[in-house]
């Protein structure tokens, strides 16, 4: 296989990573040093069962995380340093994990968990949002897998970010 061809490769399973994943997010590419919106889709439960629960995995180099509350969900953060954070005007430790629980989204329904977040200062790589989707019936759908090898086929990949330059 030539280098084009196999770049070509890389690119088209980079590409297709979001679209295999169940849980997703809604950009693939974000711009550095930049504050976004992001939302975490969840179209369907786990083999049917509601969910119950969002855990997401914030990449190192992401910052002031702020999550959205969720009617009828309880949210808590997890720091850098393991001390669980309430929240609040700026952020004394970075937040590493953000966690939606006590809801219940069927499988018939769907929903987006929103978090405003700063991006990292440096354009270039790629970043990964482990998920985990937690479901009635002690049912758990893990999305944290990570390519060990450029266009390597997952099962439960974890959502891959690019990190462009700001415009």
């Amino acid at each position: 296989m030539s280098l084009k061809s196999a770049a070509l490769a890389s690119i088209l399973a980079l590409a297709a990573a979001p679209a295999m994943a169940h849980v997703t997010l809604d950009q693939a590419t974000m711009p550095a040093d930049s504050y976004l919106r992001v939302a975490v889709r969840v179209p369907h439960g786990c083999e049917g069962a509601a969910t119950t629960g969002i855990r997401v995995q914030i990449p190192e180099g992401f910052r002031n995380v702020k999550p959205m509350p969720v009617a009828g969900w309880q949210l808590s953060t997890v720091t850098a340093e393991g001390a669980s954070s309430g929240g609040g005007h700026g952020e004394s430790a970075p937040v590493r994990e953000v966690v939606w629980r006590g809801g219940n989204l069927p499988d018939a329904f769907y929903q987006e968990f929103v978090l405003r977040l700063q991006t990292p200062a440096e354009a270039g790589g790629t970043a990964y949002f482990a998920i985990v989707q937690e479901c009635e019936g002690g049912k758990v759908s893990r999305w944290i897998e990570r390519p060990s090898t450029p266009g390597e086929a997952l099962r439960m990949p974890a959502f891959a970010v690019r990190i462009t330059p700001k415009n």
